[in-house]
């Protein structure tokens, strides 16, 4: 080995070889890039959420004549909320905010609201990845 450190060429050769390996590997651990982050409903289906990443917009629709709006919620990794999204009626017609979303694992989840009260009913947080 200390032959093979010796030598320019075979010591380019041995850095190009690691460097290989290294970017593989390393391409192989990162998440998934998503081409959403899919559709998620709120406790009984009568809000629907989603992000598109091609627009980066956040949705948010009302999918229920019953007295409640949809909201969706995008949170970071670390359950901060990042947006909320509010749709007000169910007229075939949703809501959406373009946030600033940067590179990294996000949460998003759909839920009611009545008013101007927490939300309630929420769906199961999805995640995904930005990049």
């Amino acid at each position: 080995m200390p032959q093979l450190t010796k030598s320019p060429t075979a010591r380019a050769g041995a850095v190009v070889a690691a460097l290989s390996v290294a970017l593989t590997a390393g391409l192989a651990a990162t998440p998934a890039s998503a081409a959403s982050s899919g559709y998620v409903y709120s406790s009984g289906r009568a809000a629907e959420g989603w992000y598109y990443y091609g627009s980066e917009r956040v949705w948010a629709c009302d999918i229920k004549t019953d007295g409640y709006s949809a909201v969706t919620q995008v949170f970071s990794k670390d359950d901060r909320l990042l947006v909320s999204v509010k749709d007000t009626r169910n007229n075939g017609n949703c809501s959406w905010k373009k946030p600033t979303l940067f590179e990294g694992t996000h949460k998003i989840r759909a839920c009611l609201v009545k008013g101007n009260h927490k939300p309630t009913k929420c769906g199961a947080k999805q995640e995904w990845y930005v990049d």
